[in-house]
């Protein structure tokens, strides 16, 4: 079936840039939760065989989760596709092929065999990106690939794969609009990503009751953490453990885990992937010494973050009350001697008041960036959402993210610590102005 858009446009000749930009007006809304229009796409490409599939869902954690599982995929197996969103410098970081970005030449050409399918179906830019990582899987061949769902998870476009194992991460409040306004609810939302007869890991050690009746109704094998699996320090490394008879006599015990991610959090999303890899390591031939090696460089952009140590900078995309009373912990046990200045941007739908409520005590002063698009808000909207909550003689207002660093760093001390927090947009637009 050809593609409904006007033949005036030259697609095929369209960069990258002209893509994305094209994407982001195919459909009247950025968010229209269903399976049906997405689905139906991909049908008319023919479904393509699929590898052994790894589905992450969850309010915090997902990005870590997928990227310590597919650094130790990388060294264990070789052959694997990691999708995640959204970006924070270059859309082609949400797809990557055996550890590099896919190339702005393969996402076009992606882009160009969605197009020529799609006819009026308005797919929105989540969902392009969806098909456009799947459709590269596909042509690579790959063993594995590792799928993090956008939001929620029985909705999400993500969602129309069969997945071989499930994670959910962390659960908390966040897109209440479209999820629920509590965590039980949330957590039901997100439990649709398992499916009936197979296994799928929990790494949240606060796991809502909805998720365990979902599992038992629908007869998951669901893993736990801190029941079936669970890490502990073992000296200056790791040490993960298993209880469940799902693994492997070789992967009862895996030591030692070295983990550069920052932050004691990290340690239930790594517990959460060496549950998984524990659980195909069979399947796969995974080798226990490579995977620890790819799990041992393994890094992720964005999550604290040290861009530099004088002053001390520190980037986290933590923007939900939950990651940020993690930030808050972990500003609490790293201390400077000079003043806290924090750059902060979060786009409409938020509740700045509430979100920022356990890191106010650690902050001297506030920069506001402004976020444009069009769930984006000016910093004096900002400015007034927080209300009483800052000293607004300690509040500077900025257009964009860039101008609050640039004028940060100019008057910060040696002794200052800079945290750059709350939306991706604010945490992408300065690592553009970095590279």
């Amino acid at each position: 079936m050809k593609s409904g858009i006007d033949s005036r446009i030259p697609f095929r000749s369209f960069n990258l840039s002209q893509w994305v930009e094209y994407i982001q007006t195919r459909h009247c809304r950025s968010v229209d939760m269903t399976l049906d229009r997405v689905t139906e796409v991909w049908s008319r490409l023919g479904k393509p065989k699929a590898a052994v599939t790894i589905i992450v869902a969850g309010t915090n954690g997902k990005g870590s989760t997928v990227r310590l599982l597919e650094s130790a995929l990388c060294a264990g197996r070789g052959s694997v596709g990691a999708y995640t969103s959204p970006h924070l410098v270059r859309f082609n970081e949400r797809i990557r092929i055996n550890g590099e970005e896919a190339t702005s030449g393969e996402i076009c050409q992606s882009f160009c065999e969605i197009e020529e399918v799609v006819g009026d179906i308005p797919l929105t830019y989540f969902e392009y990106a969806t098909l456009s990582a799947l459709w590269l899987f596909s042509k690579h061949a790959l063993d594995v690939q590792i799928l993090e769902v956008g939001m929620g998870g029985r909705l999400d476009a993500v969602n129309m794969m069969d997945c071989d194992i499930a994670v959910v991460t962390s659960i908390g409040l966040d897109h209440q609009a479209w999820l629920g306004n509590d965590r039980e609810t949330i957590a039901l939302e997100k439990a649709e990503v398992m499916r009936e007869g197979r296994i799928a890991i929990c790494s949240d050690r606060n796991m809502p009751k909805s998720l365990a009746a979902f599992a038992r109704e629908k007869s998951v094998d669901l893993l736990v953490i801190g029941r079936d699996f669970d890490v502990r320090c073992k000296g200056d490394a790791l040490c993960w453990e298993s209880k469940s008879n799902r693994c492997k006599w070789a992967w009862k015990t895996v030591d030692p885990i070295s983990l550069l991610m920052t932050g004691a959090h990290q340690h239930d999303n790594l517990a959460g992937a060496v549950a998984v890899l524990s659980v195909l390591a069979e399947q796969l031939g995974l080798d226990i010494e490579r995977v620890l090696t790819g799990i041992g460089h393994s890094v992720l952009p964005g999550r604290c973050q040290i861009l530099s140590t004088s002053p001390l900078v520190i980037m986290d995309v933590a923007h939900n009350l939950d990651s940020v009373e993690v930030l808050a912990e972990f500003l609490l046990h790293n201390t400077v001697q000079g003043r806290t200045i924090a750059i902060y941007g979060a786009l409409i739908d938020r509740e700045p008041d509430k979100v920022l409520c356990p890191i106010l005590p650690h902050v001297d002063s506030w920069h506001l960036a402004g976020i444009s698009g069009e769930r984006g808000q000016a910093s004096t909207e900002l400015k007034r959402k927080i209300g009483d909550a800052c000293d607004s003689e300690q509040v500077v207002c900025h257009d964009d993210s860039k101008t609050a660093y640039r004028h940060v760093m100019d008057f910060a001390g040696p002794r200052d610590r800079i945290v750059i927090f709350g939306s991706f947009h604010v945490a992408g637009d300065i690592l553009g102005l970095l590279e």
